[in-house]
């Protein structure tokens, strides 16, 4: 870079910086007023309340009087809120005030000189932007164009132009460390220098880094529901996170962080992203995962089994089960659409005949029986063609059916006290402690009508399985789920059809204040589980992003076009994402080679080591294991991964690893929450997501990845490497690797 060029971006920098510190000085002191005007406020609350309860006017009128001081306090403390958050961001953009600059003159206009950063500043006397943010339409110049003809898109329309200078900041600590005049090619400098880098204990933006096509994802607004297929590395969820913060950016007076809800495959992944959009002075969205879900619908009477435990069974038992295959088939056929079909048909048979109900029972007395509730339901009830209202108005039966119970308690615990000779209480107290009494004992059955537990959904869905209609092939695999839930258990493949049935019975209980659903590891969802989440938020647009290489649960295998059917009524956008920015080329060609029929996969020009694969005995898998843990150490890598295929296999590791290696080691497991840095243990499926520097392969011996559908988990497994690939095998080597390293 010219000397010159250098002198005066570091001057125009240092300008900036002091700019920066003097607008915080200013709101420093806003801040600080503000927050003493919201205490003063709170301490003398009561003493500009007028408190009257002598009568009703002036009851009305003292809580008047209480909202009145309540809504000048809120005030205030919005007022602060909304300093102290500026002040953060002030904070944030002293460190690096920006990234990227811009040189644009648009048609029939001189250049202008943009600087983009995290967030906009504004000089406060001039009101020029001085720092444009990176979600404001004119930045996507930065991201889309290289020098010459471009054009950016506004609410008012199209603005065209000439970009004559296209250039990069590495800023730290406020210091300009190092700065290129780019293209937009995927190998510049500054992106080669930002992906050099060691994987961090959490995701951080990428703001600085956006590429083209990760950024028409990231402002997409021509789709309802916008569907990415992304190969392992694509910067998936980083992209996901960015569009969040644009979307937020972009609709703001309309559309909050707890509009937006974000699905992902696991809470410890949960923990790893949460750093991103506050780091871009964005509150982090809801997030949940699908299992977090099961498990708030389930009452206790079921025990579920979880998308872990199944994946585990299918991984270990294969066919040494003789219901292996009778699992599976009932898999595949319970995660379809079809299956869903066959649901809502028999939700509609129940409005004829065949609903189940849990009596009402007070110390052994059945007080409203089963049958009450059917002779209610099908001859009183029968004119009410919709399942749900039937519920409905059958729940408001019951709820007086047990006040008129109650009332008769109530009375014979009255009339026992009046003839007890050694109670002394006065008649306003006996009524009192009967009422009393009576609520205590009535307490459960009112909460068992009120959440509607008084259907026998289990049951109903039991029943099911033995209906006529059910085909004869599938015989089966209706014994089979029949005999689990006998057993007081749930298969996973069902958690969802039996949540499904149980809303048609009472009512979807869809989710309206959501307007924006985020599906990350997409792949690993069935067709039936999306479009219950569809259904779930009726009146959200939807982010769906997956990669089918990685589609490692066995029933979800299936294609984008697939999804989109789900939602024929809106505007459907699928973008791939084929560019791999996370591993060096050498593993990214290594893990491509595991696929029998990739999706296209392009390695970006970062070079290292090439892949090893190494044959060891079976009891010196941890002695060579822990050696190159400390090989990899010592040649770099921050975050070492030992990836095992199921958890049993993990827990064995890490016990043996544990002995072998000084060093702290951390076994991650379904229930961890937090993730850390360091040496971990993990079973391949739980990595998802994560990336790490060094990726040692415990044991892909072919006792270990024998089958085709081991393929895509052994491939999720080694694309989590960002710089070292290591991979070790007991006995014959897996079938399913390359023939070759390189």
């Amino acid at each position: 870079m010219d000397e010159h060029v250098w002198e005066l971006e570091t001057e125009r920098l240092e300008q900036m910086a002091q700019q920066i510190k003097r607008e915080m000085e200013k709101l420093g002191k806003v801040v600080e007023h503000r927050q003493s005007e919201a205490l003063e406020i709170r301490r003398n609350f009561w003493d500009e309340v007028t408190v009257n309860t002598s009568d009703y006017t002036e009851i009305a009128e003292t809580a008047a009087s209480i909202r009145q001081q309540q809504a000048i306090l809120s005030e205030q403390e919005r007022h602060y809120q909304q300093a102290e958050q500026g002040l953060k961001k002030l904070a944030k953009l002293e460190v690096a005030p920006y990234f990227a600059r811009v040189d644009f003159a648009e048609e029939g206009m001189s250049k202008e000189e943009i600087y983009i950063g995290i967030g906009s500043f504004v000089d406060e006397d001039t009101h020029a932007l001085l720092i444009y943010d990176w979600r404001a339409p004119i930045s996507s110049l930065f991201y889309d164009f290289t020098p010459g003809p471009a054009q950016y898109q506004t609410p008012i329309g199209e603005i065209k132009g000439q970009l004559s200078l296209k250039r990069q900041f590495l800023i730290k600590q406020g210091k300009l460390e190092n700065m290129f005049d780019t293209g937009i090619q995927i190998g510049d400098e500054m992106l080669q220098m930002m992906l050099a880098k060691n994987a961090h204990e959490k995701m951080s933006h990428i703001v600085t880094s956006i590429q083209q096509e990760q950024n028409q994802i990231i402002r997409d607004e021509e789709h309802d529901i916008l569907i990415v297929q992304g190969a392992a590395g694509s910067g998936k969820t980083s992209v996901a996170l960015q569009r969040v913060a644009y979307l937020l950016y972009r609709f703001r007076n309309s559309l909050r962080s707890d509009n937006m809800v974000l699905f992902s495959p696991n809470s410890i992944f949960n923990d790893y992203v949460s750093n991103v959009l506050p780091e871009l002075g964005e509150a982090n969205l809801l997030q949940t995962t699908f299992q977090e879900h099961i498990e708030q619908q389930f009452e206790k009477v079921v025990q579920v089994e979880d998308n872990y435990d199944q994946l585990e069974y299918l991984l270990g038992v294969k066919e040494s089960d003789p219901n292996y295959k009778i699992r599976l088939k009932g898999i595949e056929w319970k995660t379809s659409l079809s299956f869903m079909k066959r649901v809502d048909d028999y939700a509609e048979q129940l409005t004829k005949e065949g609903m189940l109900f849990h009596p009402f029972v007070l110390r052994e007395r059945v007080l409203i029986s089963e049958e009450q509730m059917q002779t209610i339901f099908y001859e009183q009830l029968a004119q009410e063609a919709w399942l749900p209202t039937r519920v409905s108005r059958l729940q408001q039966w019951i709820v007086a059916e047990l006040q008129k119970w109650e009332r008769r308690i109530q009375k014979r615990f009255y009339r026992k006290l009046r003839e007890n000779p050694r109670y002394m209480g006065t008649e306003s107290e006996m009524k009192t402690q009967s009422e009393q009494r009576a609520t205590r004992i009535f307490d459960p059955l009112r909460r068992q009508a009120n959440q509607l537990d008084f259907l026998n959904v289990v049951g109903m869905y039991q029943r099911f399985f033995t209906a006529p209609h059910l085909p004869s092939d599938y015989a089966a695999v209706g014994l089979h789920t029949i005999d689990r839930l006998s057993a007081g258990q749930m298969f996973f493949e069902d958690a969802t059809p039996y949540m499904y049935l149980k809303q048609r019975m009472i009512g979807m209980d869809t989710i309206n204040q959501i307007r924006h659903v985020i599906i990350d590891e997409a792949q690993d969802y069935s067709p039936f589980q999306l479009e219950y989440i569809r259904k779930l938020f009726p009146r959200a647009k939807f982010t769906i992003l997956g990669d089918l290489n990685q589609g490692i649960f066995y029933a979800n295998r299936q294609s984008y076009e697939q999804i989109e059917g789900l939602f024929v009524d809106q505007q459907v956008g699928i973008r791939k994402m084929m560019k791999s920015y996370r591993s060096t080329a050498e593993i990214v060609n290594f893990t491509r080679s595991i696929l029998n029929k990739p999706e296209p996969i392009e390695a970006i020009g970062r070079h290292g080591e090439q892949p090893r694969i190494q044959q060891v005995a079976a009891e010196e898998l941890p002695r060579f294991v822990a050696e190159c843990v400390l090989s990899l150490g010592a040649a770099g890598a921050e975050s070492i991964a030992i990836v095992c295929k199921t958890m049993e296999e993990a827990k064995q590791a890490f016990i043996a690893l544990e002995y072998q290696l000084e060093q702290p080691i951390h076994l991650i497991t379904k229930d961890t929450l937090e993730f850390k840095t360091g040496v971990t243990v993990i079973p391949a499926y739980l990595a998802k997501g994560l990336e790490f520097d060094g990726v040692i392969i415990y044991n892909a011996g072919r006792a270990i990845y024998e089958h085709d559908e081991d393929r895509k988990l052994l491939y999720t497994a080694c694309t989590r490497a960002l710089h070292f690939l290591r991979v070790f095998h007991s006995g014959e080597r897996s079938p399913l690797l390359p023939t070759t390293e390189g």
